[in-house]
């Protein structure tokens, strides 16, 4: 079974075009080339992939960082990036 790093670790050299040998847990995505246009579509792909739901809050500042929230996500936990509070404010204002 292929690690959550080694999947993401494909991706990037098959669908984004990034050399294999850049490609390491500390490397930044600002060390790997990817704008943030390519890093949606990369979460994207996890998304349709691996059935979870990423948004642009997951994304962390290295390769390392950003497999272990892929990981929480595949295992149904929840991660770090995750806003909770903004889900209880109300979408239209209460008038007097």
């Amino acid at each position: 079974m292929t690690t959550t790093y080694e999947f993401i670790a494909d991706l990037l050299t098959e669908h984004m075009g990034v050399p294999e040998d850049i490609i390491k847990p500390d490397a930044t995505f600002w060390d790997l080339e990817l704008d943030s246009l390519t890093l949606v579509e990369l979460t994207v792909i996890i998304n349709d992939r691996l059935g979870i739901k990423l948004t642009e809050e997951d994304i962390r500042p290295t390769l390392g960082e950003f497999c272990q929230i892929v990981e929480e996500r595949r295992n149904g936990g929840e991660t770090v990036g995750t806003d909770t509070a903004r889900q209880d404010v109300p979408t239209t204002p209460t008038l007097p």
